[in-house]
């Protein structure tokens, strides 16, 4: 699940909404990125802006906003949490957060882009080497729930976006389901994944099976390696054989 290949690319641009846009602006050593889609009350058209810092300094106070703010949205949610509530947790004067972000919004986006692009990059890794796609998607659903473990506020930030706006929970996953679907289709010229199933329908399916296994592993009190890797050991039996039985005698 979320098994991309080693030619995905994963480069810089990538943590922002849809492939955005980015320029330099010299001054304060900053690049700028822009999202097209969202504006802070959840409409679109509007571009929301980051500024991505150049300097360690910089560097430290974005990822203090980031911490914070992540964990703000996780706890209480994206409307209750205020820019005022990153500030004070933060620890910064209230200019110096909107040095890095236009809004909340800007910050909840780079949030979840960044989420977005974890969990690419995690896949690519573990699944580099590979060649089947059983493989694959056996390596890249263990190493989402291991992201999922390390992470867990992953989850709450992502479902989150139902709520900020619908339109960005869809476009977070209709992505995903793209690049899934683009990344099977090679598998289907091999003979190893089915030529009669519809290949967009299939990526929801193992997006799904994805989340939902990952939860499983989330409510385990302390759960080890070998009980991820019995989980998706019996997932990968019900994708390779399905779950009904075929001798009907």
């Amino acid at each position: 699940m979320y098994a991309f290949s080693r030619n995905d690319n994963l480069n810089k641009h990538s943590c922002v909404t849809c492939f955005v846009k980015s320029y330099f602006f010299c001054r304060f050593r900053l690049v700028f990125f822009m999202s097209p889609y969202y504006n802070d009350n959840g409409d679109t058209m509007k571009r929301t802006t980051f500024r991505y810092p150049k300097t360690k300094t910089g560097e430290k106070t974005f990822r203090r906003i980031i911490r914070h703010g992540k964990r703000l949205f996780a706890k209480h949610g994206y409307h209750s949490t205020s820019v005022n509530d990153i500030i004070a947790k933060s620890k910064i004067a209230s200019g110096t957060f909107y040095i890095y972000f236009d809004s909340k919004l800007a910050l909840y986006l780079y949030l979840l882009d960044e989420y977005k692009h974890k969990i690419r990059q995690a896949s690519t890794e573990a699944t580099s080497d590979l060649d089947t796609r059983y493989e694959m998607e056996r390596e890249g659903l263990k190493a989402f729930i291991m992201y999922a473990k390390k992470d867990p506020l992953s989850y709450k930030l992502i479902w989150e976006s139902m709520f900020v706006n619908p339109d960005i929970f869809k476009e977070y996953y209709t992505s995903f389901g793209e690049s899934y679907t683009r990344h099977l289709l090679p598998f289907v010229g091999t003979g190893e994944v089915r030529d009669d199933i519809d290949l967009k329908n299939l990526s929801f399916i193992l997006m799904g099976i994805a989340n939902f296994v990952g939860l499983e592993v989330l409510f385990m009190d302390q759960a080890e390696e070998k009980d991820i890797d019995r989980v998706v050991d019996e997932t990968m039996k019900v994708l390779s054989n399905g779950m009904f039985r075929t001798d009907k005698n």
